[in-house]
C-alpha cells in the first residue's frame, strides 16, 4: 500500500461572488503531494499550481504567507483539470494524509460551488475519501499529546529539521511525510516521545528560585565579618 500526503494552499474568493462564498471561502491555487511507497521511501512528488476563476488576484496577505504571486498562477490550468491529474497520479491501494481535515473538506466545497458534478460519482476521487486521513490528529493519538498543533511546532518538538518554508503545498506535504516515516520507525518514534514528554513536562517552581542566595548575609557572618575587621583595626 502507498501512501500519500497532500496540501493545499487557498487564496480568498473575491467578495462580489457571495454565492460562491456561502459554499466555499477559498480557492484551491496549488496543489503538492509526496507519495512513499509500502517501505515509506519516497517514490514521487506532484506539484501543480491552479489558477483562481473567483478572483483576479492573490490577495497580499496570501502571497506574503504562501510566496504564490498571480504571476505564478496565470497561466497554470483550472482547477477541475489539476484535480482529475492528481487523482490519476494518486493510482490505487493508498492511504491519503493531511494535516488537519481542511483540505479534504476544502474540496468538498469547492467542487460544490463550482457545480462540478462530475466528480461526484468519481470513483478515483470516492475511494480518496474514503481512504483520507487526519494526520494531525493521528499524530496526536500516536504521541499521546492532549492537543493538536501546527505542523511546523510538531516537526520541531519532534527535534526534526522542518525542510523548507512552510505554507509551500508540496514542502508541507514532505514534513508531514517526515513526521510520518519517523513515527513508524521505532528507534526514532522513541526519541519523539522522549522530546514531546521533556517539552510538556511542567517545571517545578518555587519562590526559592526568585532569590540569589548568594548575596545574603547571615548573622554569623556579619559577626565574623566585625570581629575580623576589629582585629585588623587593632593591629594596625
Amino acid at each position: 500500500m502507498k501512501h500519500i500526503f497532500i496540501d493545499l494552499e487557498m487564496n480568498n474568493v473575491a467578495k462580489e461572488h457571495k454565492d460562491f462564498i456561502k459554499i466555499s471561502r477559498q480557492e484551491t491555487i496549488e496543489i503538492g503531494a509526496v507519495k512513499l511507497d509500502d517501505k515509506y521511501e519516497l517514490e514521487d512528488e506532484f506539484k501543480e499550481y491552479v489558477k483562481p476563476q473567483y478572483n483576479t488576484i492573490i490577495e497580499p496577505k496570501f502571497v506574503h504567507l504562501t510566496g504564490i504571486t498571480t504571476a505564478d498562477v496565470s497561466g497554470a490550468d483550472t482547477f477541475a483539470n489539476v484535480l482529475r491529474r492528481f487523482i490519476k497520479w494518486c493510482g490505487s491501494d493508498y492511504k491519503i494524509y493531511s494535516w488537519s481535515d481542511c483540505d479534504k473538506a476544502q474540496l468538498l466545497h469547492e467542487i460544490k460551488a463550482k457545480g462540478l458534478v462530475e466528480f461526484d460519482t468519481d470513483p478515483g476521487l470516492n475511494y480518496m475519501y474514503d481512504n483520507w486521513i487526519d494526520y494531525q490528529n493521528e499524530f496526536k493519538k500516536e504521541l499521546h499529546l492532549s492537543h493538536i498543533m501546527s505542523l511546523s511546532k510538531a516537526v520541531d518538538l519532534s527535534g526534526l529539521a522542518f525542510q523548507g518554508k512552510a505554507h509551500d503545498g508540496l514542502i508541507d506535504a514532505r514534513n508531514t511525510a517526515l513526521l510520518f516515516r519517523a513515527s513508524r520507525n521505532s528507534e526514532d518514534y522513541a526519541k519523539m516521545r522522549k522530546a514531546f514528554t521533556e517539552a510538556f513536562t511542567p517545571t517545578v517552581f518555587t519562590m526559592a528560585d526568585l532569590i540569589d542566595f548568594s548575596q545574603l548575609k547571615f548573622d554569623d557572618e556579619d559577626s565574623s565579618s566585625q570581629t575580623n575587621n576589629s582585629i585588623t583595626n587593632s593591629n594596625e
